[in-house]
């Protein structure tokens, strides 16, 4: 998938009516994500009576604000035109106002250099996510790798609201792309999100994340309105169906109405056409596709936060331990007074976890973290050990304790101080007594 000439955009060629996903069909209708690129002073001219009764109608609450203007106001008229009208937009508009004044503080600072949603660091340790670049510099373009998520390790860490407050605060940065750019262009600009299911699992998904989702996109569709241009998923697998269908009941009309299906599989493989064989990409990049990132069929460099989560800098490192069986990871402290962070994510039931640290001075080894039981159910774990010499840490897994049952987990160890931690040997010490009972069941076995 990171192939430069990777591409997810095929399928455009591949439709009969590619108009019927972004055609001139969209610009009549509105709740579909219509009005691509619309001149936004005709749209306000012809909707001035509207727009004059919203602006009365949320004066108490906009109290003067000067970004509470037209352009602001538009989008909620667009919006609500044909599901009620003026009244419906006030309605929303007024919930929105009063929503934006009270997370304003929180809102500037997601949008701020390194501002963080809450938990977004936590988060982004489980999702492949994020932007994704944008049409010709206008439309930002948000990507979903849906099948290099860790959804369940997510939702084992993280509550439903937690992730849907989530979700809902990161739309405030292409939100205000958007808007500033509609502003810039004087027309009506809108982010496209792009749901690539490659590597895709059925049992990947869960339950709690959709009811999250769910729960931010219909507070997405009265605190965005015409904020979403087209959501497309690419790389569908063929039971897809199934899980829409499931998917579907937790989401909001207006946010179905904008998906479209890609019939397109494999777009990763060699020899997939790239984003300059798209005429929509055509249309809206022209012959520049410097905006548009490598694994959609553009030039950009993919970010890492688009990347496999076993390729990111800050991966967790998968292992499959054996009953009756213990896994030592040793790693290189460079000086003393040190300390080192660990995470470790447990698949299901639980897995035994200790620390000791060997002083290169020779002095005697120092036990710095007892043994204790990391539980799946806990979701992500995390601690942070001190090494006050330096040396070698001994980091212990331990499933001796299971007589039957492998475990699976991913851990992560950084050592504070060493930016570059590797571990320097796994070693597995297993069970004797259950080896030699596994041998003399393979001789029987083939007597």
């Amino acid at each position: 998938l990171t192939s430069p000439s990777s591409s997810i955009f095929p399928f455009f060629v591949k439709m009969a009516d590619p108009g019927k996903m972004f055609g001139t069909s969209d610009e009549t209708d509105m709740e579909a994500g219509g009005g691509m690129r619309l001149n936004i002073d005709t749209l306000i001219a012809d909707r001035r009576s509207q727009i004059d009764q919203l602006a009365a109608a949320v004066a108490d609450v906009a109290m003067g604000s000067p970004e509470y203007d037209d352009v602001f106001l538009l989008r909620f008229i667009l919006t609500w035109e044909k599901r009620g009208g003026v009244p419906k937009a006030i309605e929303a508009c007024r919930e929105t106002i009063a929503w934006r004044r009270e997370n304003k503080a929180m809102l500037d600072h997601v949008c701020s250099p390194g501002g963080k949603a809450p938990l977004e660091d936590k988060i982004m340790k489980f999702e492949t996510v994020g932007p994704g670049g944008s049409l010709g510099g206008l439309e930002p373009v948000y990507v979903v790798r849906t099948g290099h998520c860790n959804i369940k390790g997510l939702m084992a860490t993280c509550s439903v609201k937690e992730v849907s407050d989530w979700l809902h605060f990161i739309k405030e940065r292409n939100y205000r792309l958007c808007d500033e750019r509609t502003r810039k262009t004087r027309m009506l600009i809108k982010c496209i999100t792009v749901v690539d299911m490659s590597n895709f699992s059925m049992f990947g998904g869960d339950k709690r994340f959709y009811e999250a989702l769910g729960d931010s996109s219909k507070r997405a569709a009265i605190h965005y309105p015409q904020f979403l241009g087209k959501t497309a998923m690419i790389n569908t697998p063929s039971f897809f169906r199934v899980i829409f269908n499931a998917f579907s009941s937790f989401m909001p009309k207006s946010f179905l109405d904008k998906m479209a299906l890609c019939p397109a599989t494999g777009t990763w493989l060699p020899g997939a056409q790239t984003a300059a064989a798209c005429p929509f990409v055509r249309k809206y990049c022209g012959e520049d596709r410097s905006t548009v990132p490598n694994i959609l069929g553009g030039t950009m460099q993919t970010p890492e936060h688009l990347m496999p989560r076993e390729e990111c800098s800050n991966h967790l490192t998968k292992v499959v331990l054996a009953n009756r069986s213990k896994t030592t990871v040793d790693f290189e402290v460079p000086a003393d007074g040190l300390s080192a962070k660990w995470e470790v994510l447990v698949q299901d039931f639980g897995v035994g976890m200790s620390a000791e640290l060997t002083p290169s001075d020779g002095s005697p080894t120092i036990q710095v973290m007892k043994d204790c039981k990391v539980k799946a159910e806990g979701g992500l774990a995390e601690g942070v050990v001190e090494l006050h010499k330096r040396g070698t840490l001994h980091v212990t897994f331990d499933n001796s304790y299971s007589i039957f049952r492998g475990k699976t987990f991913e851990y992560r160890m950084e050592v504070l101080g060493n930016p570059h931690t590797e571990p320097i040997k796994p070693h597995v010490k297993e069970d004797p007594v259950v080896n030699n009972l596994a041998s003399r069941v393979n001789q029987v076995v083939h007597m």
